[in-house]
């Protein structure tokens, strides 16, 4: 059985020591920026560019990364500006590993469905995020926690952290 996948405009797996910095990533067919299963990555000055009724464009979509950077960066995408996520349910029974040890700031999170959402796919857990100084415009919620039922064990969110975050026209911070 063939199955169509719609790509990522980057997609960086098992990667190290990467930066990206002031490019643009406009019109997605899915996911813009996924790395997974990597380490030490920087992202810098970058935009991400999607129409509203969108679906699955999610600006950034870090999933099982560890030290994680994320610094003035600019969002407007049909679904969320940044999604954390961890595996979905045989990953995480399979190698749970978190996403963990994340520094997202001074990055504008503009009409996504979230502008920062933890899951839905998350369950190697996640872990020590830190949003700071950053500006959500006109999402629907600006912290999103989304999961389901039988995550499992490894399934845990814990110590994040939001200091300096403005929200305006977001209908539900939380």
């Amino acid at each position: 059985k063939y199955r169509a996948w719609r790509g990522h405009l980057l997609y960086l797996v098992r990667c190290r020591g990467v930066t990206v910095q002031g490019l643009t990533f406009r019109n997605s067919p899915f996911w813009n920026l996924h790395p997974i299963f990597s380490e030490d990555l920087t992202f810098v000055d970058i935009r991400v560019e999607a129409p509203a009724d969108s679906p699955n464009t999610d600006g950034f979509d870090p999933q099982s990364c560890k030290k994680i950077r994320l610094l003035g960066a600019r969002f407007s995408v049909g679904d969320d500006c940044i999604a954390i996520k961890s595996g979905k349910i045989y990953l995480g029974q399979k190698d749970p590993r978190p996403c963990e040890d994340i520094e997202i700031a001074w990055c504008a999170m503009l009409d996504g469905h979230g502008g920062v959402t933890l899951g839905s796919e998350m369950s190697g857990g996640i872990r020590n995020v830190r949003v700071h100084h950053c500006l959500m415009r006109g999402n629907d919620r600006g912290l999103r926690i989304k999961t389901r039922r039988g995550r499992g064990k490894h399934g845990v969110i814990d110590g994040i952290r939001f200091e300096d975050v403005r929200m305006e026209g977001v209908k539900a911070p939380l």
